[in-house]
């Protein structure tokens, strides 16, 4: 990093850590009236109350629904010019113009607030309030994207073309790709290529926020909203989404903790629930005393009886008694002892020889 870029870097913590919405607010609304204050005040939830209508706002004050629309349209175009003067507000649109222009002239709503750490209501009103302010901004609504704001020279058309080829990469791959993976392969893509000055790595991941047709799941990878994979729809989906993460088998009592240390959706899984789903679910297999692997990773179901046929089967040879019992011993969770029970069964096992076994 070169000096100028630490001092940038430096000035942007530093406004970063000093910047408090609803303090500008209130250097912004000093000067007005009693009623347009309160009007501001209701409608935008600058209290950190929720926003009220233009109707509730006018039954307060005796005045029709359009009298406050015009009153509160007067008031905003009045305070981007009078704002100005204020010199926190300023401070402040410099600091929101430079994090949205860095990150691709546009950001969704939800995402600045994220980034800038602010989660009390009262403030975030604040900064939504003092975004309206901002001349140089625009609220972008779109049924496709979330609720955004754009500077000037954003293209909508740019931002088309993006999605666009996001999706035919996910699409492709037919699974939640990592933040890494995904960029790898959208780097390889036409549309990167020929705009590549454009789209920075920061660019590109806060570009895949933007709309509502891609999304991360809870372990950061990127997937179409409509799968399972990103979109958990009940415990069986979210068992098969932790396991898949963790890429070993568990005991579902450790399935049911990973599941509620996910936090897909608020809801508290319970062991009994998690066990009942594994059992009827196809997508898992019992390897164990209570412990289940993906069907996926390449187990298949049965008794440990069924598993030493299995092996025999691959094999199409007898194998000494140690080599069945390792084959056995890694597509299930069980005691030795189990396994020669098992080969103990002469409906099923003939013994070769000292210590070799065959099908019956």
């Amino acid at each position: 990093m070169g000096i100028l870029d630490t001092i940038i870097h430096t000035k942007q913590t530093e406004s970063f850590v000093q910047f408090k919405p609803s303090d500008i607010v209130k250097e912004v609304l000093e000067n007005l009236k009693e009623r347009d204050r309160h009007i501001l005040i209701h409608r935008y939830g600058l209290e950190g109350n929720e926003t009220k209508t233009l109707a509730s706002i006018g039954q307060e004050q005796n005045l029709t629904r359009e009298r406050v629309r015009q009153i509160e349209k007067d008031l905003l175009k009045n305070l981007k010019k009078t704002s100005l003067q204020k010199p926190k507000f300023v401070s402040a649109k410099d600091f929101l113009l430079n994090i949205i222009s860095e990150h691709g002239r546009i950001i969704a709503e939800e995402n600045l607030l994220m980034h800038l750490n602010i989660k009390d209501a009262k403030e975030k009103n604040a900064l939504v309030f003092i975004l309206h302010l901002i001349e140089e901004l625009e609220h972008f609504i779109h049924d496709n994207y979330k609720k955004s704001w754009v500077t000037v020279l954003f293209s909508q058309d740019f931002l088309d073309g993006f999605i666009a080829a996001s999706k035919g990469i996910i699409s492709g791959k037919n699974s939640p790709l990592p933040a890494e993976e995904f960029l790898e392969n959208f780097k390889q893509t036409e549309f990167y290529q020929q705009n590549r000055q454009e789209l920075p790595d920061m660019v590109i991941l806060n570009y895949l926020e933007l709309t509502v047709e891609i999304e991360k799941n809870v372990f950061g990878h990127w997937g179409l909203s409509l799968w399972k994979e990103v979109k958990p729809k009940d415990v069986g989906d979210k068992a098969y989404l932790v396991m898949k993460h963790h890429k070993k088998p568990e005991h579902y009592s450790a399935i049911t903790e990973m599941i509620n240390k996910a936090k897909f959706d608020g809801r508290t899984a319970y062991k009994e629930t998690v066990h009942n789903e594994l059992i009827k679910d196809k997508r898992f297999i019992l390897i164990g005393r209570g412990i289940y692997a993906l069907s996926e990773w390449g187990y298949t179901p049965g008794v440990v009886s069924d598993v030493i046929m299995e092996v025999l089967k691959q094999s199409d040879q007898p194998l000494l008694k140690e080599k069945i019992i390792e084959e056995v011993l890694k597509r299930r969770v069980v005691k030795k002892n189990t396994i020669l029970v098992g080969l103990s069964n002469k409906h099923l096992f003939k013994k070769v020889g000292k210590n070799a076994y065959a099908l019956a």
